[in-house]
């Protein structure tokens, strides 16, 4: 399982925890669960790629700064992503992420405002990393 939504953990947002082998993994796979509480992903084509890259010291504030991206481009460009591939070195982030203006055959699910800092967690337990996120809506 690539992730699970979180139930009774707030009312007005939607929180996931998301699970990966590694970090890339982890980090492409909450930013499949983001996407995927905006749209159905399954109904996203990969016909645009866009490039981020983007740097700081905490694993926890480059997850917040990258699913904000992926906000922003819902909100300034009407992009919505259905694939992630993520690759993280140190405290550098770059990704690439494929998707599409949003059209009628995107299926629209629920207008996520912002990434919050309200439970975000990291951590690695065996040989998984696990997050947090909790989305305003």
């Amino acid at each position: 399982m690539k992730f699970e939504y979180l139930e009774d953990v707030a009312t007005a947002d939607i929180a996931f925890r998301a699970r990966g082998k590694n970090l890339n993994e982890l980090f492409e796979n909450c930013a499949l669960a983001t996407t995927d509480t905006m749209v159905d992903t399954k109904t996203v084509k990969p016909k645009v790629t866009k490039t981020i890259t983007l740097e700081h010291n905490d694993l926890e504030q480059l997850l917040f700064l990258f699913l904000s991206e992926i906000t922003y481009f819902k909100d300034a460009e009407l992009l919505f992503f259905s694939k992630f591939k993520v690759n993280i070195d140190g405290n550098k982030l770059k990704a690439k992420m494929y998707g599409e203006k949003f059209n009628n055959k995107v299926i629209f699910r629920n207008d996520v405002k912002a990434i919050t800092m309200h439970m975000l967690k990291v951590e690695k337990k065996k040989e998984n990393y696990y997050a947090t996120v909790v989305l305003d809506i």
